[in-house]
């Protein structure tokens, strides 16, 4: 049975991305912050979840997480929406935004890194944005961080090429969950206008393709990053 750690598993993606896990029949550490920890284990009673709470917005020491012990497959999926004029950015609001995305990843990584690689299957996936590739008016912070995920995702994979363990992105657009549903009618419409196949995204998209790249045959995919967007960004 493989251990998988999600990182940021309590979120829409996230649990979509359990889900996945669980039918493919791995062990599950799922990481959370905020979220209901009742509530989680509810959902999840009786199956092979474990659950982990830790703050990665702030800068902590990342060797609370030794406990996990071996894993399999990291899969990082934390996230924060950040939008606003760049001017108007508090140096606090920047340094989460770095935390979250760029400093506690690494962090995680390198932590974990040894233990993946004594896997036959090693993996490290990272759910990152379209906004990490294209930029975003108005997202230029949490753009930035994005675009860090990917230069990491490529420069990791190459570094980890001779090993069991591949390195690989994803880039949804737009994910219809919370996020969609807090648009109004009209924005949801103005949204879906601008891309070709007319719809937004769904989680289970996003998790399938994860499970493409924990399958032992995607071996030769690493260093990618996979766009999951319907056309919007070719």
């Amino acid at each position: 049975m493989a251990r998988t750690l999600i990182i940021g598993g309590s979120g829409d993606i996230g649990l979509s991305i359990v889900d996945e896990c669980l039918s493919l029949g791995n062990e599950v550490i799922l990481h959370y912050n905020s979220s209901d920890l009742n509530l989680l284990k509810q959902i999840y009673e009786g199956q092979a979840v474990s659950f982990l709470q830790f703050d990665l917005a702030i800068r902590n020491d990342i060797s609370e997480l030794e406990s996990v012990g071996h894993i399999d497959q990291l899969i990082y999926v934390a996230g924060q929406s950040s939008f606003g004029s760049i001017q108007d950015f508090t140096d606090q609001e920047i340094d989460i935004q770095y935390h979250i995305n760029v400093f506690s990843l690494i962090k995680v990584v390198q932590l974990f890194v040894d233990r993946l690689r004594k896997s036959e299957n090693g993996r490290v996936i990272v759910v990152s944005s379209i906004w990490g590739e294209t930029g975003a008016s108005y997202e230029t912070i949490y753009s930035t961080m994005k675009a860090a995920q990917l230069g990491f995702v490529k420069s990791l994979a190459k570094e980890l090429a001779l090993t069991s363990i591949t390195v690989n992105a994803i880039t949804p657009g737009v994910v219809h969950g919370k996020m969609t549903d807090e648009l109004d009618a009209i924005t949801q419409t103005q949204l879906k206008e601008e891309i070709p196949q007319g719809r937004f995204v769904t989680t289970g998209e996003i998790s399938a393709t994860v499970a493409y790249l924990l399958n032992p045959l995607s071996q030769s995919v690493t260093g990618q990053v996979l766009r999951i967007n319907g056309g919007w960004y070719i």
